[in-house]
């Protein structure tokens, strides 16, 4: 195995759902953790500065660029090369943890050639040779614990630590009605039926109106639809096979009181809604396959005093 550090950059890619480009705001979060398959609460706020900042912190040591040549090394000893590198408290879920059903096999060999390539973008890429090549039936992604190291494996373990979270879309769920029944104005007609009306004394009419009747009613969807087709256009781009909706265990959705209370592990509200301490300006939307995505752009690097 052979390695370089180099200057920070990063690229990195989750789904976001149409909706997110408006903007979901989260305004509570609720960490929660399985066990014997019931949910206990933890906290009841969002992150607070020093997890935010932790998080932001290892994205942008994630995003060190780094070479990588490696032939069937252990998947365990490219993972602990890149925790080396980037200083960064990585958290493999192997077959082998006492908590998991479900893992990684850290003998699985991997070949990969990489050079001056984000750490991130190779973590990435290796759990996707990892995935591959052990065939389990399942994704393998990464996403952030808690407390702001990054955890990664196949997304049943993920699941295993979600978070419940308040989306706000009162914003979104409003619905400008257009008035497309309004009545037609016909000034020419009115003032010949008035013109024929009067010949001479001094009565001074009641004269016609130059507005005909309306085209009928206008029908405008309810929040509870809107929200409806809301929930549906997420749930159909965003991970639909986690969904509990769509026979998934990795997360729910309830609407309440114009805003979405969604329970999912970080993964998916990542895509959700971007992550908040990441520079929106360096988050890119873009669609493929039929589901949105937002790459990671790389960190401005910063100019050298003259």
């Amino acid at each position: 195995m052979t390695h370089k550090a180099h200057r920070l950059k990063i690229v990195s890619t989750f789904a976001l759902s149409t909706v997110a480009c408006a903007g979901l705001p989260a305004i509570g979060l609720a960490t929660l953790t399985l066990s014997s398959g019931q949910a206990v609460a933890q906290n009841t706020s969002s992150d607070d500065a020093s997890t935010k900042q932790a998080k932001r912190a290892a994205l942008v040591a994630l995003s060190k660029s780094v070479n990588l040549d490696v032939e069937d090394q252990p998947l365990e000893d490219i993972f602990n090369f890149l925790a080396e590198v980037t200083d960064v408290e990585l958290e493999p879920i192997y077959l082998n943890d006492n908590l998991s059903s479900n893992g990684m096999d850290p003998e699985t060999l991997i070949t990969m050639k990489a050079s001056n390539t984000p750490a991130l973008i190779i973590l990435e890429r290796v759990l996707l040779r990892a995935q591959r090549a052990e065939s389990i039936g399942e994704e393998y992604t990464w996403q952030f614990t808690d407390y702001g190291t990054i955890e990664f494996g196949p997304k049943s373990e993920l699941n295993r630590n979600q978070q419940v979270e308040l989306y706000d879309i009162a914003d979104l769920l409003f619905v400008v009605q257009d008035f497309d029944n309004a009545p037609e104005f016909d000034l020419q007609s009115a003032v010949s039926q008035a013109g024929g009306g009067g010949g001479g004394g001094g009565g001074g009419g009641g004269g016609t109106s130059p507005f005909s009747s309306s085209g009928g009613n206008v029908t405008s969807t309810t929040s509870a639809e809107n929200a409806q087709a809301l929930t549906d256009l997420i749930q159909s781009t965003i991970e639909p096979d986690q969904w509990a909706t769509l026979g998934g265990d990795g997360a729910s959705m309830t609407f309440y009181n114009n805003s979405l209370i969604i329970t999912a592990p970080d993964y998916i509200h990542r895509q959700i809604a971007g992550y908040s301490f990441w520079p929106s300006k360096l988050q890119q939307v873009r669609k493929v396959n039929g589901k949105q995505q937002t790459i990671i752009k790389p960190a401005p690097k910063k100019r050298k005093a003259p």
